[in-house]
């Protein structure tokens, strides 16, 4: 084999390699794009959700019960501010922040995967079967 057929097999597999790299990092970035999309839509979802609890806890003060609307009204400010750091935080702070705590507390982390896999696995059922 020549020197030149080495170096034609060589540049071929650069260029291989290149178109590679390029597929993987289009990948990457389709599925940032993608899961800050989902990011923003769980802050949104999130955000919904605290403005419901504040709309009961504000029946809650219209039937003179003073004490338990504010409790409720509490839960639902850590609620919206839960939403409020998810839509401000980065992907990469926002991964980091759940590795610190599975790292931290194991186990709650663990347990709060199988409930979101349980409520996940039950919201598809429902959908589907609403189909």
């Amino acid at each position: 084999m020549s020197i030149s057929s080495e170096t034609n097999t060589l540049g071929g597999g650069t260029q291989e390699t290149s178109k590679s790299a390029d597929m993987v990092r289009n990948v990457k970035d389709t599925a940032r794009r993608m899961a800050d999309q989902q990011k923003e839509s769980g802050a949104e979802r999130i955000g919904g959700v605290a403005g419901a609890i504040h709309s009961a806890a504000d029946e809650l003060q219209q039937k003179k019960m003073p004490v338990a609307a504010s409790y409720v009204h509490d839960a639902a400010d850590r609620i919206d501010n839960a939403a409020a750091r998810l839509r401000d935080q980065s992907l990469d702070d926002l991964l980091a922040t759940i590795n610190g705590f599975a790292r931290d507390q194991p186990v709650v982390f663990f347990g709060g995967a199988l409930v979101a896999g349980f409520a996940l696995s039950r919201f598809i059922k429902s959908a589907s079967m609403n189909r």
